[in-house]
């Protein structure tokens, strides 16, 4: 791309999606799912859920987010350096960090000895700083309208907390730990409404907020990624759920077939993921001259 472009056309960023990019979306979406799992897990004591978000948010999130970074032995600099004032990158690895470092040590706790109260706060909040960090690290980019707005943490707050209380809903049936059902159908049920109503409030408010945010809304609802959208985020990832939440609601969590609620925690995970997929893709930078009528161009498969 010509260094012009920048001047008068709508930009698509494609450091954190195109090639190792790729790598940063993964990133943001397991780290946030494992923390969201733990914290979850944590208010029904369950174990195999927490050691399983534990797992999750340490090798799938942070390896592939260490993996990005280009030199994974380096990122103690980001941690230990004064970049954490500036940065949400460095921040984010804090938190990471920190949760693991201290979710281990109740964990341990829990297996061998007796788990202290002070601990498990201390967990969550990081856990909760955890899911959060990657929708603020993305809100502080000012260039581009479909990140830079307050919704966008919280939708990545619900979005990893659903996600989070899904996979402790599939855990518990696997481990039989069926007594904690009913509870996190509870967690579902709220966040999964939560997730249905922030969407259109968020992509609406995107639209209306300016011109570039309008082609990035247009790029998701009915350009070029509509299908990613329509099929998998809203067919997928918001029907189907709902659905099995509608169907619990009405006739009791054990009148669903195990087969339909897996089907419906792994269309909600593939929503998540793929609405993630969608804000980073089709993110586009203000032009630098705001010009009447500037060109767009086309967001890059």
């Amino acid at each position: 791309m010509a260094s012009y472009d920048w001047m008068a056309k709508y930009t698509p960023q494609t450091e954190w999606i195109e090639r190792r990019g790729v790598l940063l979306w993964l990133a943001f979406f397991f780290i946030e799912l494992g923390a969201g799992v733990f914290f979850v897990a944590s208010f029904f004591e369950s174990l195999p859920a927490m050691l399983t978000g534990w797992i999750v948010c340490a090798v799938l999130g942070g390896g592939l987010h260490l993996v990005f970074l280009g030199r994974p032995a380096r990122f103690w600099r980001i941690v230990f350096s004064s970049g954490w004032q500036t940065s949400w990158i460095s921040r984010g690895l804090i938190f990471v960090s920190l949760f693991l470092l201290f979710g281990l040590v109740h964990l341990a706790l829990v297996a061998w000895a007796s788990p202290v109260t002070a601990l498990l706060v201390t967990v969550d909040v990081f856990a909760f700083l955890a899911i959060i960090y990657g929708g603020f690290a993305m809100n502080y980019v000012n260039g581009i309208p479909l990140w830079n707005t307050a919704l966008l943490p919280v939708l990545y707050v619900i979005s990893g907390l659903w996600g989070g209380a899904e996979v402790v809903l599939g855990i518990a049936l696997v481990s039989g730990e069926i007594g904690i059902g009913a509870g996190v159908e509870e967690w579902i049920r709220i966040l999964m409404i939560g997730f249905l109503i922030l969407i259109p409030i968020y992509l609406l408010s995107t639209r209306y907020t300016s011109v570039t945010g309008q082609i990035s809304v247009k790029y998701i609802t009915t350009g070029k990624w509509s299908p990613l959208f329509w099929i998998v985020v809203v067919l997928l990832g918001m029907a189907v759920p709902l659905a099995a939440v509608i169907s619990s609601f009405i006739a009791g969590l054990e009148a669903i077939t195990v087969s339909f609620l897996y089907l419906a925690i792994c269309c909600g995970l593939a929503g998540d993921l793929s609405i993630r997929y969608l804000i980073l893709r089709c993110g586009l930078y203000n032009p630098l001259i705001p010009i009447s009528g500037a060109q767009t161009i086309p967001v890059r498969g």
